[in-house]
């Protein structure tokens, strides 16, 4: 069981656009890394929970042929919590089976945990590993292997051990009869306490070698910068992860430093600096003189001249002018342009959709469409294609959110974009699942809603 239907809130603006489960680790959906990884272990059946943007991790897994396995997709129509999720899930489930986060990347084998499992005859078992900072995660007391104590997300002095839940258990079928149908249930905060006080046998195994919830912005660059690590190992030709996929050659005067990925039809201009520790997107344009380090970039985003990206993560269809400087562990979301000589300050998050205003300095936190973006983006998720929205777009969408039903010329004044974009915007929008036509003189046009009439769907 790969669970995989979260918002990814922490990692907000990227995943106003993409689901936590595909943002690309060295170019390849962190989901699709750990079904490769399932697959490597022996795991030959996996049932996927979605819910946030679920079409779209359905169309990019499809059934699991291209890894090997089986891939089972089970949507929740309302967030159920971990455990709920798995419930959700019950007809599909007759023997032992494994409970993995989506955003979780290890290099243990499952079948460590298992061993343990059976070993102790337990009815459910974590995967635990030592941290620094325990404060962050559900901290675990064990005894012979048993879990004694179990406390989620304990403050700095209530720590009393360095041993984390990882997120992945092994779990007996019947132990979901204490899960209630249909209703919220989550297992390090309802699940595991209540097995503790019924004397069932909770067990854990410390497992070693990396792992990595993709979680927030410095685990999400931890998790790229193993992939690339792995990458590296391979050797030049061992993936198509490499400088090979470069269609333009590289000027002499750039530099261009592993371990990286550079994904298809990257273009890379004279005296620029990449890597070490870069990923670039497919499509992305890298000018003159600019420096990426220890940074992931999405695909088809133009970095201008002498700009410094520094640790930071650059969303897709974004547009950085010259000399902009993005310091470290800074988001910036999707379809955001930065003008000239603007700077984002560490921890800064920008978009998706922003325009900073060149010369700016941003410092916190900057998305426009504050009070929409929640109902741009769920109409994102529920559109047919999935694809982004350019700058242009969100405003029209930002309009039609505060406009309700509009004709075209007012669209295009509140939006401030010409008529004639405006036009061709709310035609592509409507193709695509996000807008509905109505009327004839003028024609009006509103967003998408799930209790629309046909009254008001174009016939």
């Amino acid at each position: 069981m790969v669970l995989a239907g979260g918002k990814g809130t922490r990692l907000r603006p990227l995943t106003y656009t993409k689901p936590k489960p595909l943002l690309p680790l060295a170019g390849e959906p962190a989901i699709v890394r750990l079904v490769q990884k399932l697959a490597h272990d022996g795991i030959d059946d996996v049932i996927v929970t979605t819910n946030y943007f679920a079409k779209l991790l359905r169309a990019t897994l499809g059934d699991g042929s291209d890894y090997g396995v089986r891939i089972r997709h089970v949507e929740e129509k309302t967030p159920l919590g971990t455990a709920g999720s798995v419930k959700n899930s019950e007809s599909l489930i007759d023997e032992t089976f494994a409970v993995i986060q989506g955003d979780n990347q290890f290099e243990f084998r499952i079948d460590e945990i298992v061993g343990v499992h059976r070993k102790l005859g337990a009815m459910a078992t974590m995967a635990l590993v030592r941290v620094e900072n325990p404060s962050e995660y559900g901290i675990v007391e064990l005894s012979d292997g048993r879990v004694t104590r179990f406390l989620e997300k304990p403050s700095p002095h209530e720590c009393f051990s360095n041993l984390i839940n990882a997120g992945i258990y092994v779990i007996e079928p019947d132990v979901l009869r204490l899960v209630p149908e249909g209703k919220p249930f989550d297992f390090s905060r309802d699940l595991f306490p209540h097995m503790l006080k019924s004397g069932m046998v909770l067990a854990g195994s410390h497992v070693g070698g990396f792992w990595v919830d993709v979680g927030d912005p410095r685990s999400y660059l931890k998790a790229s910068f193993w992939a690339l690590d792995n990458i590296e190992k391979k050797g030049p030709t061992g993936s198509d992860n490499t400088r090979r996929t470069l269609e333009k050659p590289v000027p002499e005067s750039a530099t261009v430093r592993g371990p990286i990925h550079l994904g298809k039809n990257v273009c890379i201009h004279k005296d620029a600096l990449v890597g070490p520790y870069a990923c670039i997107g497919d499509g992305s344009e890298i000018s003159a003189g600019a420096k990426i380090v220890f940074s992931v970039v999405y695909e088809n985003t133009c970095i201008g001249e002498n700009a410094v990206l520094d640790t930071c993560i650059v969303a897709e269809k974004c547009r950085i002018g010259d000399r902009v400087q993005i310091e470290r562990n800074t988001l910036v979301g999707a379809g955001t342009e930065l003008g000239e000589d603007s700077r984002l300050a560490a921890d800064s998050k920008v978009g998706p959709f922003a325009v900073v205003e060149p010369r700016s300095v941003v410092q916190g936190t900057l998305m426009p469409f504050a009070n929409d973006i929640e109902r741009i983006c769920h109409l994102l998720e529920k559109s047919y294609s999935g694809l982004g929205l350019t700058i242009e777009e969100a405003k029209v969408c930002g309009a039609l959110c505060e406009l309700g039903e509009a004709d075209v010329s007012s669209i295009a004044r509140f939006a401030k974009v010409p008529y004639s974009t405006a036009n061709s915007i709310l035609v592509s929008l409507q193709e695509r699942g996000i807008a509905i036509s109505f009327g004839n003189a003028p024609k009006l046009y509103a967003l998408t809603q799930e209790d629309v009439g046909d009254a008001r769907k174009e016939t």
